[in-house]
C-alpha cells in the first residue's frame, strides 16, 4: 500500500500521526508544517486494519491523507498497452496486464503544478516492495534512479519536469496506476489546466 499525508495547516503548526496496524504498537509519522509536497510511506500491512489518528499538539492542524492499493476505491479503468494517452482525474485508478517484453510506463503533467502518481506491480525488490511513487514538477527536483540525488523517503523518483518514464520487463503481471492529483492536491481540487494529466503504457 502507498500512504500519502500532508499537513495542510497554514499556521506553521507541526503535525503528527499515530499509525497502528492490527495489534501493533503505534508508529509515529511527522507531518512537517508548511510542506509543499506530501510525505509518502510504502508498506505491506498484511491485510490488517490500518488506523491513523491525528495526535498533533495543536488541535488546529488538519492533515490530508490518501491511501492506494489494489482493491481500494472505485473500480479501475483500463490502461491499454498501445501507448495511447489515458487522461486521469483526481483519484483515478488504472489497471493493465503487462506483456513479457520491455515496456515503458509514461506520466505526463499538462500544467506546472505538482503531479503525484503511484503504481504497483511486478516482482518484489530485495525489501519486499513492488510499489512506487513518482512526482512531476516536484520541489525536490530530479532525484532517484538515474540522477545524482537519491529520492526523498517514500518516493521512487521525482522530477522538476512535467514528464517521467519508467522502463521495465516484468513478464505477464498486473499493473495498477493511481493518480493522487496536482497542485492543490490537499484540497481535492486540481488546478485548472487545458488538458488532464495522462498515463501511457507501451511495449517496446
Amino acid at each position: 500500500m502507498i500512504l500519502a499525508f500532508q499537513n495542510i495547516s497554514e499556521m506553521n503548526n507541526a503535525g503528527k500521526l499515530a499509525l497502528t496496524s492490527g495489534s501493533s504498537q503505534p508508529q509515529f509519522l511527522l507531518a512537517p508544517a508548511l510542506a509543499l509536497q506530501p510525505t509518502i510511506l510504502i508498506n505491506n500491512w498484511q491485510a490488517n486494519n490500518l488506523n491513523l489518528a491525528n495526535i498533533s499538539a495543536n488541535t488546529n492542524t488538519p492533515i490530508w491523507i490518501a491511501a492506494f492499493g489494489p482493491g481500494l476505491g472505485s473500480p479501475p479503468q483500463s490502461l491499454p498497452t498501445t501507448g495511447d494517452a489515458v487522461p486521469v482525474t483526481l483519484y483515478t485508478t488504472l489497471k493493465a496486464t503487462t506483456v513479457p517484453s520491455f515496456m515503458q510506463l509514461g506520466f505526463q503533467a499538462n500544467s506546472g503544478g505538482l503531479c503525484l502518481f503511484a503504481f504497483i506491480g511486478g516482482p518484489q525488490d530485495a525489501h519486499g516492495n513492488n510499489a512506487y511513487a513518482i512526482a512531476l514538477n516536484s520541489q525536490y527536483g530530479n532525484t532517484g534512479p538515474g540522477y545524482a540525488t537519491p529520492a526523498p523517503a517514500g518516493y521512487y523518483a521525482t522530477t522538476s519536469g512535467n514528464s517521467y518514464s519508467y522502463d521495465f520487463n516484468w513478464g505477464s503481471s498486473l499493473l495498477f496506476v493511481y493518480y493522487f492529483g496536482s497542485g492543490s492536491v490537499v484540497t481535492d481540487i486540481p488546478k485548472a489546466r487545458v488538458t488532464a494529466p495522462t498515463v501511457t503504457l507501451v511495449s517496446l
